[in-house]
C-alpha cells in the first residue's frame, strides 16, 4: 500500500511538472527534458559497467569513453550528420530493447514511434526543434512530412495493440507523446516506454531490492555522467548556437555508447 501511494505520488509530480512546463517558455521545457531524460531516464544506463563480461571492463571503458569523445567532436563539426544518426540509432535501440515476446510489429512501432509521434500534432514545433538542433535544412520539410505520416501509423498500431491487450503503459506513453509539446512528450514517452522498464530490468538483474539500492550501486557512474556534462558545457560547448543543440549533443554523447558499445561487451548471462 505504501509503495503504491509513493508510486502514484511520483507520477502525479512528474505529470504536474510536465503540464506546468508545457505552458512555459522553451528554456523551462529544456530544463524539464534535461531532468527527466538526463537524470531519471538514463539511470538504467548507469549500470552498464556492472553487466559487462568479466575481463573485458578495461576494453569496454576505452571504447565507451572514445565514443563519447567522438560524439562531442562530430556534433561540433558535422551536426547535420550527427542528429539523423542519433535519431535512427535511438529508434533502433528502443525497438531492440523491448521484450521479444512483444513481437516485431509492436517493437518497431514503439521504437520508431518514440521519435515520430511528437510530429503528429506538433509538426511546426518539432520542425523548429530539429532545425535548432542542426538537422539539414534542405531536406527538413520532406523528412518532417514523412515523420508525421509514420507517426500516425505507429500511433494507430500502438493504440489498437494497447487497447486489445489492456496495456496501460503503452496507452499512457502514446498519449504523452501525442498531446504534450515535443520535448515534454518525448521525455514522458521515453520514461514510460523505455527508461523505467529498462531500469526495473537492470535492478532485478543486479539483485537490488529497491531503487535506493540500485542508485547506491550506480551512483559513481551517474556522478561521472553529471561531471562529464558540466565539463562539456563549460569547456567544450560554449560556442553552441543554442541550448537545444547543447541538449542533443550531451544526449548523444551519453546515450550512444550505451546503445552501441554495451551490447558488444554485455555478458550472455544477461
Amino acid at each position: 500500500m505504501i509503495y503504491d501511494l509513493r508510486q502514484k505520488s511520483g507520477w502525479s509530480v512528474l505529470y504536474g511538472a510536465a503540464l506546468a512546463a508545457s505552458f512555459c517558455p522553451m528554456v523551462y521545457q529544456l530544463l524539464f527534458a534535461t531532468v527527466a531524460i538526463g537524470l531519471l531516464g538514463m539511470a538504467h544506463g548507469a549500470s552498464d559497467l556492472a553487466v559487462i563480461r568479466r575481463g573485458k571492463k578495461r576494453l569496454f571503458l576505452s571504447g565507451y569513453l572514445a565514443l563519447m569523445a567522438l560524439c562531442l567532436l562530430v556534433w561540433q563539426t558535422h551536426p547535420a550528420s550527427a542528429l539523423p544518426v542519433f535519431l535512427v540509432a535511438s529508434a533502433g535501440h528502443f525497438a531492440i530493447e523491448e521484450p521479444q515476446a512483444s513481437g516485431w510489429p509492436r517493437r518497431l512501432a514503439i521504437g520508431i514511434g518514440l521519435i515520430t509521434l511528437p510530429a503528429v500534432f506538433y509538426l511546426r514545433e518539432t520542425t523548429v526543434l530539429l532545425s535548432d538542433a542542426g538537422f539539414p535544412t534542405h531536406s527538413l520539410a520532406l523528412v518532417m512530412t514523412i515523420m508525421q505520416g509514420v507517426g500516425i501509423l505507429c500511433a494507430a498500431q500502438l493504440f489498437i495493440t494497447g487497447s486489445l491487450q489492456r496495456d496501460y503503459r503503452i496507452l499512457a506513453g502514446v498519449l504523452s507523446l501525442l498531446f504534450f509539446p515535443p520535448l515534454i512528450g518525448f521525455s514522458l514517452g521515453f520514461l514510460i516506454l523505455h527508461a523505467f522498464p529498462q531500469t526495473r530490468v537492470r535492478r532485478h538483474l543486479l539483485g537490488c531490492n529497491n531503487y535506493y539500492d540500485y542508485l547506491r550501486l550506480t551512483w559513481p557512474i551517474l556522478s561521472g555522467a553529471l561531471l562529464f556534462s558540466l565539463v562539456a558545457i563549460i569547456f567544450i560547448l560554449p560556442e553552441a548556437k543554442n541550448n537545444v543543440r547543447i541538449l542533443f549533443t550531451l544526449l548523444t554523447a551519453l546515450s550512444l555508447p550505451h546503445l552501441i558499445i554495451t551490447p558488444l561487451f554485455e555478458s550472455s548471462k544477461n
